[in-house]
């Protein structure tokens, strides 16, 4: 074995000799799966990936797993073969048989006993499961087997007793292979292949016939690679070479059209006469992979004995870390001489140098070993190095040279930062201090308040910014240092790191993510956590080639592509995408010449290169997981037809009209990184527009009136296309009083009482108008009493007196139409003018002097004058308490009026189904009632301004509040009122 190893890695020498650690995204019990003995793969038509293992059966969905054993309804818990039919079934093989799960139940079949081929315990353990049209070949127990329309039969095949080992099954033909023999089926005859080898080498026997997406025949053998042609076996040739000294178990194909190879110990690439070993070495596993699989993304899965599944999506990002031979897996510095070598300093094991694949140590003089904080290779080819409690070193390849306190003005030994400005100046910064290396001296730079520097950016001519830990930035010009003041959110961040891009200054933070601060418009754009990031601690920030920001977060890695729009679009890498280290490190990152992009890390180098292949996340489908009722633990069955056979989601479902609380939970489909996808939703049957995109996948609609709806999603994925959308069919059903047959009942019925009831009326009327007429005279006499002793005034009076001279002016003139007109527009108004004495009646009680008073006072007029619409109106937010406010009549007066003229504006010319009042109080006494209705709106800036909008702001002045209408054709209206609560003297 270590002869063949040594054999591989003399041939793979060039490939390995920039040797780093590629991402593969591992998958193992700490993930769900449910045993790490991963035997075989397939993929359903859903985009779901199977797994096949020792302990039982999983499905993974980008996401999580799903598990499967012999308590669900498996045969065995050992799973050595599946596929699936173009219906979704899943087909597996077992130990002790093969079943067919349809996402519910298990259907298990079994030989007929009348054949002389039957089944012993176990099967075997070499299996295979081939489905071609509507047929289904099975390979086990060294036979072939196929199934059709439910029935099992036996395949004869020639070759004597000899076990199968291989089958390859096709439409209209089947190959198999029998030790070292290939057999292929084909027009109801059998034609025989054999291995074309010296006379003096042994064929070897056949372990998988795989064929390629140009028809060729593969077959991986006990003793490497071989493809088949005109009958005859030969072996595959690299570099002139024959390809025959490992043990090859699987094969797939990847998208370029390379082979991939799960062997006996890792995984193999090959690619013409490019070969690529995977192993522990270089991220993979030194185990046996019994399969590999090409997913429909174009992943590449690998099943391994003992470690699980691999996927890898590509080498986007590649990591040096304590796997490749460095000590320290925390990265706290990185440095280039342009040339041929990478600087790392590390935590707690020094520097290092990173050449031709190798990594050495370079130890720093003195006794022990420092943290290495920052790093600067200098334009006279010097590397200077800062650490945490030894001062500075210059290192010119050969010698160190130190630096500390407290010669050389250094306020400390412990270094923060190192960075060399346009006119190459080395900046030196301090937790208490910073110095200027120029003309091989340092001087001191005079700073106030002992700033702890944590970088430094060249922004121009002599002009340096200065970024400190707790005290904001600086500029330092002309030997000046002044604060440096934006009047964003950057003046009261703690800014880490910075980068300038044309005049685009993007700063990262400690705690409000990247910003955006443009020198020329003094504008700001802040991308944080609700805008893409997934933590707002940026630790360090770059440019590409491309124009875009990277940045390195407290959780990830981050690009941040700014759109035509302005908007920032922000793609997240993470583990899955083989960012082995999540937490990054401040300042640690450094762009080479080629565009790629190093980021030191908690957990190693992470190396980001631009322009390799890699998958990106394309959802092949959406998928409904849940539909829940608010407060149900599940829905009752009558509500549907039947349920989801892969989910559990009910069919057809019908909802009684109180069950109108519904969340969904959905999910996309993808193996290449489901963290990357994003959403958007929107319900038809509501007038809402699709949702923004995001990572969401739980949306929740709260009292859905009666009616059919689909609710719709779509998912976009790191590719950047939108894929095949999901639509769920609901009903909420209408309520039988709300149906046209009971409105119809109804009214017949009305009809039928109101005429019982004025039968009945007419006959009592004669008796009850004697008494009827005396209780309403005392009545007005009453209201009479009442009315003259709350007037102290003679607007009572005068208001009588004019109906009565009017009344006397219609008897002793002629009525000609204007009189008539005249006569009848006094009485109009004087009517008019009474009515609106009842609100100042009202506001005369003391009683009703108290905020609630008023608010109900408002409500009571908004039901009087809709109840007999179609205008739903409502109040929300009076509270109780709010009758210890007490506001002056004034006040209240203007209060009520502001919102009686806005309530009958709304119903005569909103045409709206819904007015709702909201009412609120903010800090410091401060009310806010906002009136809003769905109707027709308005252009506030093309409607002439009449009496009503004029006396409304003119009474909202008297309260020394704002008022403010928001509307917009066809989106209705909304009306604003702050105004401050006077206080109690």
């Amino acid at each position: 074995m270590s002869y063949i190893i040594a054999l591989i890695c003399g041939m793979c020498a060039t490939t390995l000799s920039y040797a780093q650690r590629y991402s593969f995204h591992n998958l193992n019990v700490d993930e769900g799966l449910v045993q790490s003995q991963a035997l075989c793969l397939t993929q359903d038509r859903t985009g779901n990936l199977w797994i096949g293992t020792m302990g039982g059966l999983s499905r993974y969905d980008g996401k999580t797993f799903t598990n499967y054993n012999m308590h669900n309804g498996l045969l065995s818990s050992t799973v050595n073969a599946l596929a699936t039919d173009k219906t979704g079934n899943i087909w597996i093989g077992t130990q002790k048989g093969l079943s067919k799960f349809n996402g519910r139940t298990f259907e298990h079949f079994s030989i007929p006993k009348q054949t002389e081929h039957t089944f012993t315990a176990p099967v075997s353990n070499s299996q295979q499961i081939n489905v071609i049209n509507d047929t289904v070949w099975w390979r086990a127990a060294g036979d072939v087997y196929y199934i059709n329309a439910g029935k099992i039969k036996y395949f004869n095949t020639p070759g004597g007793d000899k076990q199968i080992t291989s089958m390859l099954a096709e439409s209209g033909s089947l190959w198999v292979a029998k030790s070292d023999t290939l057999y292929h089926f084909s027009n109801n005859k059998w034609e025989t292949y054999t291995f074309l080898l010296p006379p003096d080498q042994k064929s070897p026997s056949i372990n998988r016939i795989y064929k390629d997406r140009n028809d060729a025949i593969w077959l991986g053998t006990g003793m490497g690679l071989y493809s088949v042609a005109e009958k005859h076996i030969t072996p595959y040739m690299l570099n002139g070479q024959p390809f025959n000294y490992v043990s090859v178990k699987a094969i797939t194909q990847d998208k370029s059209g390379a082979l991939w190879l799960g062997t006996g110990v890792g995984v193999m690439k090959l690619s013409g006469n490019m070969l690529q070993v995977y192993n522990k070495k270089n991220g993979l596993s030194d185990n046996g992979f019994f399969d590999v699989l090409t997913d429909a993304e174009g992943n590449i899965w690998m099943a391994s004995d003992g470690q699980g599944v691999f996927r890898f999506s590509g080498t986007l990002f590649t990591s040096l870390d304590e796997t490749m031979g460095l000590p320290s897996a925390q990265i706290m510095a990185i440095a280039t001489n342009k040339r041929d070598s990478l600087f790392l300093g590390t935590y707690e094991a020094g520097l290092f140098i990173f050449n031709g694949g190798k990594v050495s140590p370079r130890s720093l003089p003195g006794e022990g070993i420092t943290a290495i904080t920052s790093l600067c290779y200098a334009h006279d080819q010097k590397l200077w190095i800062g650490t945490r409690d030894r001062g500075l070193f210059e290192y010119d390849h050969e010698t160190f040279r130190q630096y500390s306190a407290p010669q050389h003005h250094f306020p400390s030994s412990t270094v923060s930062r190192v960075y060399e400005d346009a006119e190459n100046r080395l900046w030196i910064g301090f937790g208490n201090g910073m110095l200027i290396y120029e003309h091989d001296s340092f001087r001191t730079v005079n700073v106030k308040n002992n700033l702890h520097v944590v970088s430094f950016l060249s922004i121009g001519a002599d002009s340096v910014l200065i970024a400190t830990e707790k005290d904001g930035l600086f500029l330092h010009n002309q030997d000046i240092v002044s604060p440096f003041l934006t009047g964003t959110i950057a003046d009261s961040s703690n800014i880490n790191c910075m980068i300038l891009r044309g005049s685009d200054l993007w700063m990262g933070s400690a705690d409000n993510g990247a910003i955006r601060y443009n020198l020329s418009t003094r504008k700001a754009l802040v991308v944080n956590k609700s805008n893409g990031l997934r933590s707002d601690f940026v630790y360090n920030i770059i440019d590409d080639s491309d124009g875009n920001i990277w940045v390195g977060t407290g959780f990830g890695i981050h690009k941040i592509m700014m759109n035509a729009t302005g908007v920032a679009q922000v793609t997240f890498f993470g583990k899955a995408q083989g960012v082995t280290g999540m937490e990054s490190n401040i300042n640690a990152v450094l762009k080479l010449k080629d565009g790629s992009i190093w980021f030191g890390t908690t957990n190693g180098a992470v190396h980001y290169q631009p322009h390799s292949s890699v998958i990106s996340s394309a959802p092949a489908s959406i998928v409904m997981q849940s539909v829940k009722l608010a407060g149900e633990a599940s829905i009752d069955p009558s509500y549907y037809d039947s349920l989801d056979q892969w989910y559990g989601v009910p069919v057809n479902l019908h909802l009684p009209y109180k069950k109108n609380n519904i969340t969904f939970t959905f999910q996309a489909i993808t193996l290449s990184g489901a963290e990357q996808v994003l959403y958007r939703y929107r319900m038809e049957g509501i007038d809402a527009p699709w949702s923004e995109w995001s990572a969401t996948n739980t949306v929740t609609y709260s009292a859905l009136p009666p009616g059919r709806y689909v609710f719709y999603v779509q998912s976009v994925g790191s590719d950047g296309e939108t894929h095949p959308q999901l639509a769920y069919a609901f009903e909420i059903i209408t309520p039988y009083h709300k149906t046209w047959w009971f409105r119809v009942g109804i009214l017949v019925a009305c009809i039928l009482i109101g005429i019982l009831l004025q039968s009945i009326y007419n006959k009592r009327n004669q008796r009850r108008q004697k008494l009827l007429a005396k209780l309403r005279a005392e009545e007005q006499s009453k209201i009479r009493l009442r009315t003259a002793e709350d007037f102290h005034d003679e607007i009572g009076n005068k208001l009588t007196r004019i109906n009565v001279l009017t009344n006397v002016l219609k008897s002793k003139v002629e009525p000609t139409p204007d009189v008539t007109r005249i006569l009848g527009q006094i009485e109009e108004n004087t009517s008019l003018l009474y009515g609106g004495t009842r609100d100042i009646l009202w506001s005369l009680k003391p009683s009703n002097d108290n905020l609630y008073e008023i608010l109900v006072r408002i409500q009571d007029f908004g039901g009087e004058l809709l109840q007999d619409t179609n205008v739903n109106f409502s109040v929300t937010g009076i509270e109780e308490k709010w009758r210890n406010y007490r506001l002056p009549m004034d006040m209240s007066r203007n209060l009520i009026m502001i919102f009686k003229e806005a309530l009958n504006n709304a119903l005569k010319y909103s045409k709206a189904r819904n007015i709702t009042l909201d009412v609120s109080m903010k800090k410091r006494d401060v009310l806010q009632m906002i009136l809003k209705d769905d109707g027709l709106g308005f252009d506030p800036k093309a409607v002439k301004k009449g009496n009503g909008i004029n006396n409304m702001q003119i009474r909202a002045g008297r309260l020394n509040g704002r008022l403010y209408f928001d509307s917009f054709y066809g989106k209705g209206t909304i009306i604003s009122l702050t105004f401050r609560i006077p206080r109690n003297k």
